[in-house]
């Protein structure tokens, strides 16, 4: 039964490696874009979404710079989430030293995220390193909530 669970995890580590070079591709690729073209993508978005939150910011009240940097938080959240996840299934330690990992290792990715944007003619922002920290350190901790949730909850049945 052990071996069973051991080639579950490690199927689970592989699966899960894919998804996250495919998420740094995703942020990293869309770094590499130009001006021109990474301004009629954030349009689009932002006429999709600024119906929706207008609804809770109020008719005027969203810009195109809202849309831009929920972006770089968005993507980051998901980063996190899924480097917590992987830390989880790898790392046998204390779930400090996974959280704090997690989240080292998503701040590098920012930071390599705006090093692409400066080197591609973009402008680089030291306060997307934040946004893209601070999302990273929201989806790290919000796995942990849902771990130790799982954990509370399969303990009670047990």
């Amino acid at each position: 039964m052990e071996n069973i669970e051991k080639i579950k995890n490690k199927k689970a580590v592989i699966i899960l490696s894919v998804i996250i070079v495919v998420t740094l591709l995703f942020i990293w690729l869309h770094s590499c874009m130009d001006m021109e073209t990474s301004s009629e993508e954030s349009g689009f978005f932002y006429k999709l979404l600024c119906p929706f939150f207008e609804i809770f910011m109020g008719k005027g009240n969203v810009t195109e710079l809202f849309i831009r940097k929920l972006a770089h938080f968005t993507e980051f959240l998901g980063l996190g989430l899924e480097l917590m996840l992987y830390m989880h299934l790898l790392i046998n330690e204390k779930k400090i030293i996974l959280v704090i990992s997690a989240w080292v290792i998503g701040t590098f990715c920012a930071i390599i995220d705006e090093s692409i944007q400066l080197l591609s003619g973009r402008g680089s922002q030291i306060a997307d390193v934040w946004l893209d920290s601070f999302g990273c350190i929201t989806g790290v901790l919000i796995m942990m909530g849902i771990y130790i949730i799982y954990k509370k909850r399969h303990l009670a049945k047990s």
